[in-house]
């Protein structure tokens, strides 16, 4: 039995040799690949945003000359073009210093221990930015001798909370073994289960880095489940760990350097008088303070999905990782709003009117993430009648380009009504479906025709026989031709009939005589342009100014406005208003009020700027039919009708007698 347990020793150092070797191959064959966190996908749905790592094996430094056509995205084996930039997003860094071994009495690793620790920290940028590093520190002493002590949690503004305890860490002599493995687990329970919401928010996209400084782990604490559990957590959460071995001691440091390979971190040995590798790992490290945002789009129904990041064709070859993404897009629902279901809609049995069907609809989302489709389409009874491709994708339809009147008969008055299912559809622009709104019914139903009446009766009689109208239209017109021929060769019988019919009507005409009305007035220019310029008044309201585009009486003068003012006739009187010009109006030398209306007299003179008119009123009077004239008015006769041409000229008509005694008027003179 005791023989048994150096083989079984020697068994699993082989086995991790060989383990070793694998991955460092694994490592030679391509960049380390890490997704930050879990990519956001509810930020900007469609859109996910990933973090990615990308960090060269050979150096751990990050490799940072890629570009979108480095990167892939495989989504259930479908590649999906993705974007990329390099963001400095920073890194989240815990340092672990093993004090047992290297910290009794006179020993000086302890401070060179701190001393590393120090230029790691002044290679942070822990300044309080979104973009700030993160830096946490765990010290460890025996299990009774305090434990894991100091403890300094993260911290992205205050790096003095970790250097305070500098200085302490360098004199406390600590001559215990230690338990180096509760130091790293406690690292890794600060990464992925933060007792700080806001912290473990700002862990979710910063490179998540342990740093060990240790002589070896203790052959007391040396457990292999132990190793292997740590491996697996820091593997399962992209946590790369670093250690430095301060060189001189008797521990084992084989489990230090199986651990920093196996989680894609670096091992390195420090010497006491060479700081030349420790730096140079830490300046590699914080080079992984930037790393590539990844940016796809997810078009998949609602659920979660695996998405494979593949980045190719980088000097050390390609790589990629795994990680799950969600979705939460559903089919948009799409709503008739017009026409209402159930709606009527009346034809004129003219049809001559259009009736107008406003077509709309309402897109809802119940996933949250609003978008156009390309165009919403319009049936009815499943015949495409319209399409709208612009929000709000709006139509229209005559309805009476659709409904048929039937053969209806006057007597039963029978009315046709036509049924109409519409429905609207869409194609999603994010899933590539279709969705169909529901069905919205409308009746459509013809005007009742109005009876049969007697022009009805006509016109169809004028439809049945139009050839008899013709043959009549033209027995009418030859028919005025002979009469007007007959009328011509009566000659002188004619125009006596005439003349005397003539006679008759003018002295009816003068009997039935106009009252006297005041004729309309006109302005005359007295002074300025165009002096000498008349305008009638022959309006209801005349509009003078400067512009004859807008006036009824243009003034070419530079103090007039546009109108100026204005004449209002009303039954026998005129009016002035000044229109509320710029320089007034004045009359007779006295200014009106704008606005307000004045009567106008004969004679007056009106004055615009530089211009001055006279209002005139015309002289005259006419008369009104259905006025009988004063007593004392002569009544002319009726002139006779000249000769017709052709004809030989007749004697013109006596003046008839003067009247007797006790008659009225007197002679009237014959007009030729």
């Amino acid at each position: 039995m005791k023989r048994s347990i150096p083989l079984l020793t020697v068994l699993c150092i082989l086995i991790a040799l060989v383990g070793g070797q694998v991955v460092s191959l694994a490592q030679d064959s391509g960049p380390i690949v890490d997704i930050l966190g879990k990519p956001d996908s509810g930020s900007n749905p469609p859109d996910v945003r990933a973090y990615v790592s990308v960090v060269d094996p050979k150096t751990g430094r990050i490799i940072d000359d890629l570009n979108d056509d480095n990167f892939s995205v495989l989504v259930s084996d479908e590649e999906i073009r993705a974007t990329s930039s390099l963001e400095t997003t920073g890194v989240a860094l815990v340092m672990v210093i093993d004090r047992g071994g290297i910290a009794s009495r006179g020993d000086k690793r302890i401070s060179q221990a701190v001393d590393l620790a120090s230029s790691l920290l002044d290679l942070l940028n822990v300044d309080g930015t979104d973009s700030a590093d993160m830096v946490a520190l765990i010290g460890i002493r025996g299990r009774d001798n305090g434990g894991l002590t100091p403890l300094v949690p993260f911290t992205d503004y205050d790096p003095n909370a970790v250097s305070n305890q500098f200085d302490a860490l360098r004199t406390e002599a600590v001559n215990e073994t230690t338990p180096l493995y509760d130091g790293i687990d406690q690292a890794i329970e600060w990464f992925t289960h933060n007792p700080d919401s806001g912290t473990q928010a700002k862990l979710a996209h910063r490179r998540p880095i342990i740093v060990v400084f240790s002589d070896g782990i203790d052959k007391n604490f040396s457990d292999e489940a132990r190793r292997i559990d740590i491996i697996d957590k820091c593997s399962d959460n992209d946590i790369l760990l670093y250690s430095v071995r301060m060189g001189g001691g008797t521990s084992d440091a084989y489990n230090m350097q199986i651990m920093a390979e196996r989680t894609n971190g670096r091992h390195v040995t420090h010497a006491s008088a060479d700081d030349t590798d420790a730096t140079d790992l830490f300046g590699n490290i914080v080079t992984q303070r930037q790393s590539y945002r990844v940016t796809f789009q997810l078009l998949r129904p609602q659920g979660d999905y695996q998405a494979r990041i593949q980045v190719l064709n980088t000097s050390t070859g390609d790589g990629s990782d795994e990680a799950s993404v969600s979705s939460r897009l559903q089919l948009p629902e799409i709503t008739l709003t017009s026409p209402s279901d159930g709606e009527m809609y009346t034809v004129p049995y003219s049809h001559t009117t259009p009736v107008e069907i406003p077509l709309s609809v309402e897109l809802t989302f119940p996933d949250g993430v609003e978008r156009n489709p390309d165009a919403v389409r319009y049936y009815r009874n499943g015949i495409l009648i319209a399409t709208s491709t612009a929000a709000p994708f709006e139509a229209s339809i005559d309805i009476t380009d659709f409904i048929t009147q039937t053969e209806e008969t006057r007597e039963t008055q029978e009315i046709k009504t036509e049924d109409f299912t519409f429905t609207a559809e869409a194609n999603d622009a994010y899933l590539s479906q279709p969705v169909i709104s529901s069905p919205v019914n409308v009746q459509a139903e013809w005007e009742p025709l109005p009876p049969s009446g007697l022009w009805e009766k006509i016109l169809e009689w004028i439809t049945d026989y139009w050839w008899l109208l013709i043959i009549l239209a033209v027995m009418a017109l030859g028919m005025l031709i002979l009469l007007i021929l007959l009328v011509r060769t009566r000659g002188e019988v004619a125009r006596k009939v005439v003349a005397h019919t003539t006679g008759v009507l003018k002295g009816v005409t003068q009997r039935l005589g106009a009252a006297p009305r005041k004729a309309p007035g006109k302005l005359v220019v007295i002074q300025g342009a165009n002096m000498g310029k008349e305008f009638r008044l022959s309006a209801q309201v005349v509009k003078v100014g400067r512009d004859p585009q807008f006036c009824d009486f243009a003034l070419y003068d530079e103090y007039a406005s546009n109108p100026h003012f204005s004449v209002q006739l009303e039954q026998t009187q005129f009016y002035i208003t000044d229109e509320g010009s710029t320089n007034g109006t004045r009359v007779n030398d006295a200014p009106i009020p704008p606005h307000k209306r004045m009567l106008l007299q004969p004679d007056a003179i009106i004055q615009v700027g530089q211009t001055r008119l006279q209002f005139k009123r015309l002289g005259g009077t006419t008369r009104q039919l259905g006025v009988t004239p004063p007593r004392g008015t002569p009544v002319a006769p009726p002139p006779p009708s000249p000769p017709e041409q052709g004809q030989g000229a007749h004697p013109a008509t006596q003046p008839a007698p003067p009247p007797g005694p006790g008659q009225r008027g007197g002679p009237t003179k014959q007009v030729y």
